[in-house]
């Protein structure tokens, strides 16, 4: 829900991509770190809908998430140790508990 009453990425596919459409999700993410890079609430957001992607066990949008992660790694170092957990993390088996 906060992701739709989100107004700041101007992108026409953004609805599709907080939708669950994770080839919107992800191409809106690519556009946006190019644009605007790891540190912008810009960022932040069109993440958001790919980590929401990734967590409904899309795999692109899974190796989405671990290249960001590994990107922000650089600038925030608990990040690397997130990438570990994502790298290994099983998220149908807790979404199915």
């Amino acid at each position: 829900m906060a992701l739709l009453r989100t107004d700041i990425v101007n992108d026409a596919d953004w609805f599709r991509a907080v939708g669950g459409d994770a080839a919107a999700a992800i191409g809106i993410a690519i556009k946006t770190l190019k644009c605007h890079g790891m540190r912008n609430p810009v960022t932040d957001a069109v993440i958001s809908a790919v980590l929401c992607c990734a967590l409904e066990e899309d795999p692109a949008a899974k190796v989405v998430m671990l290249s960001v992660l590994r990107r922000r790694a650089k600038i925030d170092p608990v990040c690397y140790g997130l990438r570990l957990r994502w790298l290994h993390a099983r998220f149908h088996d807790v979404l199915t508990w």
